[in-house]
């Protein structure tokens, strides 16, 4: 980010409901969730690891006892007019590409730009998400996010604030929403290995239950259905949407008796098909002789991958410059495009990383 007065703020701000007739406290908190109040303070402000089974517990407290933590200072002048942006994942250079479209658009003498990580957590996405609505900000884009449609809805309708969606069919006539065609992208990429000669292809499937996510394995079940074939709930696999998911994913493909085993994968995203990458390597398997892989997003890396990685170009600066552009109509008070959403086509880009379908299926590993 290069405005200079960009930065990272997070506020969480608000009245909570009483613990017999006063307001729930920290230690209200710690004491219901059975924990220390300073565990309670690092599920809060993201400062240290905590389990996820704790932070659940610490998360359900919070809501049982209706408590919201103070904010960082009575008033927040520096949120008049700003633009928040949620992410899941900052690590994720998908996301980069989205912000500097939003930050493009935004104009230097535009709105300050909020950019906030939920780390992939639910549960703290509704927090920042509530928490940010109730102040004095212009609007609020969020991407890729996990929370159920009806928060969304609950949210705009309580707080009024200006929201636009990435990659979510919210169908609400208030929240406009912009959309890469991810079933259409995954059924031509599909397509792509079929053309290839491949019948046996499997899907890196992410955060199985996201949006996107059943959108691409549509895609790619529709394509297999028309040459005949299906999609094995083992070859499936769902994981982190990070690195590390992938070669997990791919590692425990791989791990399969080697005549049931994919000749070509299909990931999620394209840091995970790196991941991917890195299983085969490791394996000391051939991309693509052996095996081929498929990314979705098409990040600056991809092309430098190895080998190279063919994948869904998806349109993520335009998509970041078209979500501010229909922020900024409802913060001037023009009425939203109305329910539905902006589907925007995402061609696949063909590298290196897939080729014909090896005879006789892959080879055994070791």
């Amino acid at each position: 980010m290069h405005q200079p007065a960009e930065r990272l703020i997070e506020v969480i701000h608000g009245a909570g409901a009483g613990v017999r007739g006063r307001r729930p406290t920290l230690a209200d908190v710690a004491h219901h969730a059975g924990v220390s109040p300073s565990t309670v303070s690092r599920v809060l402000n993201n400062s240290a690891p905590v389990r996820d089974e704790v932070r659940g517990r610490v998360f359900s407290s919070i809501t049982a006892l209706r408590y919201e933590p103070p904010s960082v200072r009575p008033d927040v002048p520096a949120l008049q007019g700003s633009v928040v942006l949620l992410i899941p994942d900052i690590l994720n250079p998908y996301f980069a590409d989205i912000a500097r479209g939003v930050q493009d658009e935004a104009g230097a003498g535009g709105p300050m730009i909020v950019l906030l990580d939920t780390t992939e957590d639910p549960q703290r996405e509704e927090q920042l998400l509530r928490a940010f609505a109730r102040q004095p900000v212009g609007g609020i884009i969020a991407c890729g996010s996990r929370l159920p449609i009806e928060q969304f809805v609950a949210v705009r309708s309580r707080y009024r604030v200006p929201m636009v969606v990435l990659n979510r069919s919210i169908r609400h006539p208030e929240i406009p929403c912009v959309m890469a065609d991810s079933e259409n992208s995954a059924y031509h990429a599909t397509r792509h290995l079929l053309n290839l000669n491949h019948t046996l292809i499997a899907f890196i499937a992410g955060p199985s239950a996201a949006e996107m996510a059943q959108a691409r394995r549509r895609g790619i079940e529709t394509a297999l259905a028309e040459a005949g074939l299906t999609l094995p709930p083992e070859w499936s696999v769902s994981s982190l949407p990070n690195v590390n998911g992938g070669f997990m994913a791919m590692s425990s493909l791989l791990a399969l008796p080697s005549t049931d085993r994919p000749t070509a994968v299909i990931a999620y995203n394209d840091i995970m098909a790196l991941g991917a990458l890195h299983a085969a390597r490791a394996h000391r398997l051939r991309v693509p002789e052996d095996i081929s892989v498929v990314g979705f997003d098409d990040i600056a890396m991809a092309a430098h991958a190895n080998p190279p990685l063919t994948t869904v170009a998806q349109p993520k600066y335009r998509m970041g410059r078209l979500a501010m552009q229909l922020l900024r109509r409802m913060i001037e008070g023009h009425p939203s495009p109305g329910e539905g959403y902006t589907l925007l086509e995402s061609p696949l880009v063909v590298r290196e990383s897939t080729g014909p379908a090896p005879v006789g299926g892959m080879p055994g590993t070791g």
